[in-house]
């Protein structure tokens, strides 16, 4: 297997997820709950009756809490990430307007080659970007846009992977502050469900602590998740 070959499946491969032990985790808490319901322990949770009523409401509520949470965290996250996101775009720009070029000069080829190649080289040595074979003495303008070609596509593969570990990096800020507020009191069941008949303390206590996950979680889903909500709701409300 080749080095470029280990370094994209590295960095593909997710190899810490292990359905199998959820499924049996999610087995235990069913069984559990079964029975401790089975034993009149567990109470029936209701939806409360005016949600159709309230619904725009809540959804308001935590759309601006959502979008507030999330500009914040974008903020924080990006004063020590955007210099390396310009610099990603500048040089897909600069390689970019010289591919354009319908007959580019081959003085213009050259120097262009000589300055990505250096950068190249240092991102090989990082093992940042694959190898990419340099262009021989005497080439042809043609192994010139080829070589530009390939390092245009390794930049941009690397901003695309940046991108993603920024918007990693919010979506967890952005959870982890839903997780506090929860804690705090920020409850989506307590807008949801109706919980005043619950007579067991371990029931309340599971309930709130499913209340906080849930809430970290769906604030850490960010505004695109909550307008793809919004977008089906008015799909279903409108459907003939």
């Amino acid at each position: 297997m080749s080095k470029q070959y280990t370094y994209i499946q590295d960095g593909l491969t997710d190899s810490s997820f292990h359905p199998k032990q959820w499924w049996g985790l999610l087995a235990v808490i069913i069984l559990a709950g079964s029975a401790l319901y089975s034993f009149g322990n567990f109470t029936a949770v209701e939806v409360k009756k005016d949600l159709a009523d309230i619904g725009a409401d809540v959804f308001l509520k935590y759309l601006f809490i959502v979008v507030a949470v999330e500009r914040a965290a974008a903020v924080f996250v990006g004063i020590s990430r955007s210099q390396n996101k310009v610099d990603w775009s500048l040089r897909i720009n600069r390689i970019t307007e010289v591919l354009q070029k319908d007959s580019p000069n081959t003085a213009v080829l050259k120097q262009v080659y000589a300055r990505e190649h250096r950068l190249i080289t240092q991102l090989e040595k990082a093992n940042i970007v694959g190898e990419i074979d340099d262009v021989p003495a005497n080439a042809t303008d043609e192994a010139y846009l080829g070589y530009l070609t390939s390092t245009k596509h390794a930049y941009e593969f690397q901003r695309a992977q940046f991108n993603f570990v920024t918007n990693r990096y919010v979506s967890r800020i952005v959870f982890f502050a839903g997780i506090i507020l929860a804690t705090l009191g920020l409850s989506i069941f307590q807008d949801l469900l109706d919980c005043t008949q619950l007579i067991s303390v371990w029931q309340t206590s599971l309930i709130k602590v499913a209340d906080i996950l849930v809430t970290g979680g769906f604030l850490g889903g960010g505004s695109a998740g909550l307008n793809a909500v919004a977008n089906k709701m008015n799909e279903f409300i409108n459907k003939p």
